[in-house]
């Protein structure tokens, strides 16, 4: 086996234990949510902090799952206007769609890496929740992760085999 064929597979590796800790969160934060709307509708004794996680669940959620969705294709996009066009000019919107998109996803990890690592270095606290100190860093830190791996996803279908936009407008699953 390459040594590409090597990185490649440690690499989807990655993207697949990603999705999976991305879908225990959400299984735990449903878990939380219940057990805090129940407790605090009864009147009982609960972990303030529950709140906190619940909120912090949905950014991490959202940025460890992000590259796997592009990867199946499981974002929201439109075939119907791909669908006129012919083969050629297809794979080429969906590549430059792609590049665009890949474009922007490290744009936004360069910067809210910057971002992460001036919180971690300044030691600055998540202000804004008063139930838990919780380092900012931590908040922000799966966002470049997210966004850096999602912006390869989307280098994938520029320079892949594979497109986006298959040209049929419908849903697929």
């Amino acid at each position: 086996m390459s040594a590409l064929a090597t990185i490649d597979r440690g690499y989807t590796l990655l993207v697949r234990v990603l999705m999976v800790a991305a879908c225990l969160y959400i299984a735990a934060m449903m878990i939380l949510i219940i057990y805090y709307t129940s407790f605090r509708s009864m009147g009982w004794g609960y972990n303030r902090y529950s709140f906190t996680v619940i909120e912090y669940g949905f950014i991490y959620a959202l940025m460890l799952g992000c590259p796997w969705m592009v990867r199946q294709k499981a974002h929201v996009y439109i075939e119907l206007v791909t669908a006129l066009m012919s083969e050629r000019v297809r794979r080429i919107w969906s590549r430059g769609v792609a590049a665009v998109c890949a474009a922007v996803c490290l744009i936004l990890a360069f910067y809210t890496g910057l971002l992460t690592w001036e919180d971690y270095s300044w030691n600055r606290f998540d202000e804004l929740r008063g139930q838990l100190d919780i380092k900012r860093w931590v908040v922000i830190a799966a966002m470049p992760v997210g966004f850096g791996l999602s912006g390869i996803e989307f280098l994938r279908f520029v320079f892949g085999r594979s497109v986006i936009h298959v040209g049929e407008p419908g849903v697929h699953e």
